[in-house]
């Protein structure tokens, strides 16, 4: 799981449960996504998610807070997409919630 920012799409936050041997692996994602957007937004669209898939894992990233974007990385294939993106919206509500009660998430989230 890794937390962007929306516009820089900066890495703020990652946890992952296997070690990689890539140190940066999230600074190139990070730079493949800015690339992707910047040509969405040359045809004056919207980026607002990105499912990628093979056979050794799938991708999903997603609008999570107004200021953020969220990827889960997947590579068990019994897991359904439909289940990861509906783990991201409830943890979206989650986040939402918690930052507009202001329990120390903040509005930068």
């Amino acid at each position: 799981v890794v937390l962007f920012e929306k516009s820089t799409f900066l890495v703020i936050a990652n946890h992952t449960t296997k070690q990689m041997a890539d140190p940066h692996r999230f600074e190139k994602v990070s730079n493949i996504v800015k690339q992707f957007k910047l040509s969405v937004n040359k045809h004056h669209a919207a980026f607002n998610s990105l499912d990628v898939s093979n056979s050794n894992f799938r991708a999903i990233i997603d609008r999570f807070t107004p200021n953020t974007f969220v990827m889960v990385v997947t590579s068990d294939p019994n897991i359904h997409p439909a289940a990861t993106t509906c783990n991201i919206n409830a943890a979206r509500s989650h986040f939402l919630a918690l930052a507009a009660e202001d329990k120390g998430i903040g509005l930068h989230l």
